[in-house]
């Protein structure tokens, strides 16, 4: 597709990019996770950088002499990178706003300290569903507004941060309505595509980026499906697929199926709710970013408010089965799988666990194509 190779190319260069803007004098905020809202470092008038790599094993394992391997290998390939020289922005960022979820998020957040990197944490409650821990992440966004003002010198004004809200929500509504086109028969774009553009979108500038998307929105429109009337709709749901962690997603399209939703907590930006342009602002994001989206596995309890959410997917999106890719020693994604598992086992909806350490060398690769092939035959 045309339009999604060109944000490919984008994407490419955008080290180059803000590697000039730097130059220039622009301040660069790297960022981890879903819970960092870009519009704050958009409305000071700098450019956010979102640190989410994935899928090559040799970042988590060069984390290993300062962690311990039972961290999550996402989380360990986001330092990785840098000390592989393989993350050419990173050593050039003005901050890094690190989110602390959970233990594994937290440990990537004191490594980015240790390593002198300049550094802000998030804490973000997992008890979402208390006042207190609403307020709690409230106050910790007015600690980043300070931040990010210090940084920059700049005011973060309620007219700047509404213009910034704005534009992002162009970027969410535009993804929403593309998404949505997977719900004809055969869909007109897969997963593989799906999450490569959603990764995409966060290396653009907002205005060209949603001149893009509509481009390609338009073309989906009129596009003839790639895919057979007979393949496998699949929900792919789980933890995170973060940039280059691409093997999965192509195996399940390249085996004849097509994910035509998607349900993971991270890697992905999050475009079924936009941020609300009226009253108070920061009290907006916080609804948006923390307690009006569907909470996370690490979010308890809310095993609940997941299910419904899975289960209306899988009605509205007609899915045929849900495979489940989350990373290796990340035991709260372990439970979640059960659940889900189950729920989907009583629903009559074909299940399939997949984890992943990101060792996908040949003899890995064998096993796990013929358990998707296998998959996606017997829906079939």
């Amino acid at each position: 597709m045309e339009g999604l190779e060109e944000l490919a190319h984008v994407s490419t260069i955008r080290p180059e990019q803000l590697s000039r803007e730097k130059k220039r004098g622009a301040k660069i905020i790297g960022y981890t996770g879903r819970f960092v809202p870009e519009e704050l470092i958009y409305a000071c008038g700098a450019i956010p950088y979102l640190i989410y790599r994935g899928g090559e094993p040799e970042p988590p394992e060069a984390v290993l002499p300062y962690s311990l391997r039972y961290i999550s290998p996402f989380a360990r390939a986001q330092i990785g990178h840098h000390l592989l020289h393989m993350d050419p922005v990173v050593p050039m960022l003005d901050l890094i706003v690190a989110q602390c979820v959970d233990c594994h998020t937290a440990r990537l957040a004191d490594l980015f300290e240790y390593f002198e990197l300049p550094t802000a944490k998030i804490g973000v409650p997992s008890d979402w569903d208390k006042k207190i821990s609403a307020e709690y992440y409230h106050r910790e966004l007015s600690r980043l507004k300070e931040k990010l003002e210090g940084i920059t010198g700049r005011e973060i004004s309620d007219e700047k941060l509404k213009e910034s809200i704005e534009a992002i929500n162009v970027i969410r509504s535009l993804l929403a309505k593309i998404s949505h086109l997977r719900r004809k028969h055969p869909p007109p774009i897969g997963g593989y595509e799906f999450i490569r553009l959603n990764h995409y979108s966060f290396s653009c500038d907002p205005e060209a980026l949603a001149k893009g998307l509509n481009d390609i929105c338009e073309d989906l429109q009129q596009r003839q499906s790639p895919f057979a009337d007979s393949a496998p709709r699949i929900l792919l749901a789980g933890h995170v697929v973060g940039v280059g962690d691409y093997v999965v997603p192509k195996l399940i399209e390249d085996s004849g199926g097509v994910i035509v939703a998607e349900f993971l907590d991270e890697g992905m930006r999050q475009y079924l709710r936009n941020v609300d342009t009226r009253g108070d602002l920061m009290t907006n994001l916080v609804r948006t970013y923390y307690r009006d989206r569907t909470p996370p596995s690490v979010f308890q309890p809310a095993w609940s408010n997941r299910l419904d959410h899975i289960k209306k997917t899988v009605k509205d999106f007609r899915v045929d089965g849900v495979i489940w890719y989350q990373l290796s020693f990340e035991e709260i994604y372990n439970m979640e799988a059960a659940i889900v598992s189950k729920a989907m086992q009583e629903a009559g909806i074909p299940f399939l666990k997949l984890e992943s350490s990101y060792e996908y060398a040949r003899e890995a690769m064998g096993p796990l194509t013929t358990r998707i092939e296998s998959f996606t035959r017997s829906i079939k």
